[in-house]
């Protein structure tokens, strides 16, 4: 039987079927997160593009310092293995949702050779040796090898990251098996992924043994990514919902699961080569309806493919190129500084996060709406999705949850909450709008 569609659920870091969730975790393993680092995991990017040495710095700030580097997991079963019983059976791991990158990839047994490195795994590397239906593509014998890039005769890759980040290995087709939400499995054959054998400096890295991400599901644009490897099943279309609940998962639906609703705003979305990030045209960014003075040059895309804007549910907070992000923090801070009921709050004098300490329950009311103006539709942010609330110290504070950045800026997953993406490559459109993503829109 043909698939239309495909639905995968995503699993919420926090929630309780998450490998991360503390019940989850053995005694004396749980992932604590110090008093001192209220807002922890802010500074963390999730997305694999974003790893350059100011966000390695900021990672290092008392503030800051702990988090996770992603704020959803898909559990994908990878192989075919015969047990003593002759039934066949697949490994389960998690992966990252990564929608800035093409290639697929996991960790493989490789990574334990001499002169290779793994990145730290709360389970073994992927035993690619032991699955019946794994098969190395050759050297040169796959359309989706680069030209000569060979080792040992296979097919090989390498995807760099950022300074000094990057996983290589050999290309391989293999059984992946999806976990629905009707609680059925679907077996896709012959997914062309990377065999990953040898990683430097990845951002699962700081979880240590507690890490369970396992490897990354490309979504980008290019031939070798997931999406287009789906063919008639997805018809390159694919849709989630982040839920701003973190004890409710979501899903990530392609083809004709994609739900229809009504009253969705399109805009555009472009590839700028050689990136397979989903660009879109930022024409500017207003505050609560006042539109910042944001020069041209700061939101095109330059010559090198650097700069532009891109939408990525890989990157937990908003990353801005300087000149945006110092013009809306300013333009944030004026407005908040009328709200009698907020105290700016300083948790350390050398950082400039833009924090306050809600004095009473009216500092919450009247906090501004941050509007990122697109071609031809608005995605309004709702103070909820701009700003990360907690508790610390008795006290009720909340900081701006988005980042400048050197050379890029990216609308991440904090900002795309409470709304529906429905992502359609062969139009080039990208459609949202507000929908209760708890009843997995």
């Amino acid at each position: 039987m043909q698939l239309d569609g495909l639905t995968m659920e995503l699993i919420h870091k926090d929630s309780p079927q998450s490998p991360l969730y503390p019940g989850n975790l053995p005694p004396g393993e749980q992932i604590l997160q110090p008093a001192a680092c209220p807002f922890a995991g802010l500074h963390h990017q999730t997305s694999m593009m974003s790893t350059n040495k100011a966000v390695m710095n900021r990672m290092m700030s008392p503030l800051t310092s702990y988090g996770d580097p992603f704020l959803f997991l898909a559990q994908v079963g990878v192989g075919s293995f015969q047990e003593k019983s002759h039934r066949t059976h697949f490994k389960t791991y998690y992966f990252q949702i990564d929608t800035g990158n093409e290639l697929s990839w996991i960790q493989c047994e490789g990574c334990q050779n001499k002169g290779n490195m793994c990145f730290p795994h709360k389970d073994p590397p992927y035993p690619s040796s032991q699955s019946k239906s794994y098969k190395p593509v050759s050297c040169n014998q796959h359309s989706f090898c680069e030209p000569n890039q060979c080792k040992e005769g296979l097919c090989a890759y390498n995807v760099t990251y950022g300074p000094g980040s990057y996983t290589s290995g050999n290309l391989a087709n293999e059984t992946f098996t999806f976990y629905s939400n009707h609680g059925k499995h679907t077996a896709l054959k012959s997914i062309s992924f990377g065999c990953s054998t040898d990683s430097r400096n990845m951002i699962y890295a700081f979880l240590l043994d507690k890490n369970p991400v396992s490897g990354v599901l490309g979504m980008g644009w290019g031939p070798r990514s997931f999406l287009a490897q789906l063919g008639s099943i997805s018809h390159g279309k694919f849709s989630y919902c982040i839920t701003a609940n973190n004890t409710h998962n979501t899903y990530l639906r392609f083809g004709k699961h994609v739900v229809k609703s009504k009253n969705l705003q399109t805009t555009k979305i472009m590839q700028v080569k050689p990136s397979a990030a989903y660009h879109v045209n930022l024409l500017g960014i207003s505050v609560n309806g006042v539109k910042l003075n944001i020069t041209k040059t700061d939101l095109a895309v330059r010559k090198d493919g650097s700069g532009g804007c891109i939408i990525d549910a890989g990157t937990l907070a908003t990353l801005l190129v300087k000149p945006i992000f110092d013009t809306l923090h300013t333009a944030l801070a004026n407005h908040l500084s009328s709200n009698q009921n907020l105290k700016r709050w300083v948790i350390h004098k050398l950082h400039k996060d833009l924090c306050y300490e809600q004095l009473s329950d009216a500092g919450r009311k009247n906090l501004p709406v941050v509007t990122f103006h697109l071609e031809n539709a608005d995605l309004e942010v709702k103070p909820e999705a701009i700003f990360l609330f907690r508790e610390f110290e008795g006290k009720n504070v909340f900081c701006l949850s988005m980042l400048s950045d050197d050379s890029k800026t990216i609308i991440g997953a904090y900002q795309q909450m409470k709304q529906k993406f429905v992502y359609d490559t062969k139009a080039r459109v990208l459609s949202f709008g507000p929908e209760d993503c708890e009843k997995n829109g």
